[in-house]
């Protein structure tokens, strides 16, 4: 090879270099992978303890529309009083933190979102910039769309069901709740007055017991039914349902029809299926016609805190104390009644 050929040949190699160093100079930025899943977290506790209104089921119920818009599946959890998870978000553990809205939060290196309803802000990680523009025009969408005012109306202006006038809904979750009525063969009132009984429609809803969402499911009977998210209003109504259901038709040969069915299955529902069983057995022992349960009521729960019982072998469980059980059956049904003339 002549030196000129050996010129041109690396002349060639400096410009087909050159040539490649060029292409990655110009290509493109990477674009935004995004998520299939977000991960939230409510940290709501001062709005919810100064309020009536259902606040942590309505921001709940907002980054469940948002994430489905984006056709994303979302986990949403909910802090105590006193924890923090912006730590958590800066780590990249979480995607999104709700945080009371105001004018003066500037927190370190994350991104904040328009105020919803001038009652709280979205905050995402610093390097989320195209996430938080996804956020913020689903905000203004939301604000601007004929859904945000009875929606908003429907978890944040709440109401006395003894005050009431008519009303063209009972709450949030009237769909969900008349559909799993259906499925019980229940008038769907009757649903509506054990969650309004039970957490006033509030998702964050816990008892001293530890039961917990709307329908105050303990834990162990809502793993039973499949509860994953006991916040999660589907989850928590469908399986208070089944449960229901399921002790409806445990006191069918007891129950003399299916209004008194009604009746034992909501005390088995407050005291738990033991204490009931336990109330039968001694309204057999001592006499009484258990198929009514105006009987049990009145004759047999007001003995159920006396440690005589216990000498009658008819009790497994012990003694209890039935008061709030007897208020609990006669306050579902005054409440149904209620809720019937109210939003018929």
């Amino acid at each position: 090879m002549t030196r000129r050929e050996r010129i041109c040949l690396l002349a060639a190699a400096v410009l087909l270099a050159a040539t490649g160093l060029a292409s990655l100079l110009r290509r493109a930025p990477e674009t935004r992978v995004k998520p299939d899943h977000i991960r939230g977290i409510l940290e709501l506790a001062p709005l919810a303890d100064t309020s009536k209104a259902l606040v942590i089921g309505y921001h709940y119920h907002l980054l469940q529309r948002f994430a489905a818009a984006n056709g994303q599946t979302v986990d949403i959890r909910l802090t105590g009083r006193d924890l923090s998870y912006l730590d958590s978000l800066r780590a990249g553990t979480v995607d999104i933190v709700v945080v009371p809205f105001d004018e003066s939060l500037a927190p370190d290196s994350v991104l904040v979102s328009s105020p919803l309803d001038s009652m709280s802000v979205w905050l995402m990680r610093h390097d989320e910039h195209e996430g938080m523009k996804e956020a913020n025009e689903w905000i203004a969408e939301w604000h601007a769309s004929a859904e945000y005012a009875p929606t908003r109306d429907a978890f944040l202006n709440r109401y006395n069901v003894f005050r009431s006038g008519p009303r063209a809904q009972i709450s949030p979750y009237d769909s969900l709740i008349r559909a799993h009525a259906d499925s019980l063969g229940w008038d769907w009132h009757l649903l509506a007055a054990v969650i309004y009984s039970e957490s006033r429609f509030h998702i964050e809803a816990r008892s001293r017991r530890g039961a917990v969402g709307l329908m105050q499911m303990m834990p162990k009977t809502a793993a039973r039914y499949g509860v994953t998210d006991p916040l999660d209003p589907e989850m928590n109504i469908a399986a208070g349902a089944q449960h229901l259901g399921y002790l409806i038709n445990r006191y069918w040969r007891v129950a003399d029809n299916m209004t008194e069915r009604y009746k034992y299955a909501l005390a088995a529902y407050n005291a738990g299926i033991g204490r009931i069983d336990d109330c039968i057995s001694l309204a057999r022992h001592l006499g009484v016609d258990p198929s009514y349960w105006i009987n049990i009521q009145t004759q047999v729960l007001p003995l159920m805190s006396d440690e005589s019982i216990l000498e009658t072998g008819a009790v497994k469980l012990g003694t209890f104390r039935g008061g709030e059980t007897m208020g609990y059956v006669d306050s579902i049904i005054a409440v149904y009644n209620r809720l019937c003339r109210i939003c018929p």
